[in-house]
């Protein structure tokens, strides 16, 4: 990774969270833990390692809750899109408004508790359980970690791909009080923690199979904009969908845990491989070479911005009032 293409990265502070923010400049690979905070900006790298969301619904107890809401069922599209406008708030809001914002998801996710149904009628969950909150939280994290990993990563060092993981927790990390909760430490522990998951609670069911598929024909989003306008973009909507459908489904997949891959049927050939790696390539050029106004969503590019001039406007301040000696 050029170090000259991520210097002008975010030059940070300390936060919230009572330490100093692993992209500060005085810090070891500050360079490297801007760009990945900038990568947790862009909703291109994210939409096209989204589908490693698929891994959350294998666990038993969080399909069940998520079936029984129905709010997938209704339109999958909107409950995607307003799983991910979570995120900007989380990340790149003002430190007020991250904690308003994770205390009122925690607040929200307390309504998720009861029995399954259907298939799942013989589950029962909570969102708030902490075994579940951790898995969802950890698996959340891993889709920007995999897909950094995956995109960058080859030649990583193991102090590298920690610093990729601590950089992503240190900005996500909005546990509940129980120390059972909490994600693991280190980048080594989390894929410890993963295995294991994998190994005793990831298994078939219906609505991972349902939700697998769904990724393929998604319904117009309705959440923006009048009814006929929905009914307009219809046609060309169902027309582009599997085009951009396809590099999601092969960048997830490639950067997939093998169990997921076995539970979701996949066959890895080497033509996918050489698909992979061309989409890889595309996604290296767009992060490093683009202006982040065309990478970066709304709210994280309305903070690179803000850091920006207030690097510039601090740069021209003296080092001390004192008289010169």
């Amino acid at each position: 990774m050029s170090a000259s293409v991520i210097a002008d990265a975010h030059e940070g502070a300390a936060t919230d969270h009572g330490a100093v923010a692993p992209w500060d400049p005085t810090q070891p690979h500050a360079a490297l833990a801007a760009d990945v905070r900038w990568w947790a900006g862009s909703p291109v790298s994210f939409g096209l390692f989204g589908r490693l969301a698929l891994d959350q619904v294998a666990y038993r107890e969080v399909a069940a809750a998520v079936d029984a809401s129905g709010r997938f069922k209704q339109n999958f599209t909107n409950r995607g899109i307003r799983s991910y406008l979570w995120g900007p708030l989380l990340l790149f809001g003002d430190d007020v408004d991250r904690r308003a914002t994770a205390d009122r998801l925690k607040q929200m996710h307390g309504a998720v508790r009861g029995r399954g149904k259907g298939a799942f009628a013989d589950v029962r969950y909570s969102a708030l359980k902490p075994d579940l909150w951790k898995w969802v939280a950890v698996s959340s994290q891993n889709i920007f970690y995999a897909g950094y990993i995956a995109t960058f990563g080859d030649d990583f060092t193991d102090n590298e791909r920690q610093v990729v993981y601590s950089t992503l927790r240190y900005m996500s990390e909005f546990g509940l009080p129980s120390e059972a909760s909490q994600t693991p430490e280190t980048f080594a522990e989390a894929a410890a923690y993963y295995e294991d998951v994998a190994s005793t609670k990831l298994a078939d069911n219906e609505f991972l199979q349902w939700a697998n598929r769904q990724f393929d024909m998604l319904p117009v989003p309705t959440l923006f904009g009048p009814r006929w306008l929905h009914a307009l973009v219809t046609p060309l909507w169902r027309l582009v969908t599997p085009v951009f459908a396809r590099p999601v489904r092969v960048c997830s997949e490639g950067a997939s845990h093998p169990r997921m891959r076995e539970l979701l049927g996949v066959t890895w050939t080497r033509r996918r491989q050489r698909e992979y790696r061309f989409y890889l390539a595309m996604l290296r050029f767009m992060h490093h070479r683009l202006p982040k106004v065309l990478t970066l969503e709304p709210l994280a590019y309305n903070r690179y911005r803000y850091e920006r001039l207030r690097t510039l406007y601090g740069g021209a301040q003296l080092e001390t009032f004192a008289p010169p000696s």
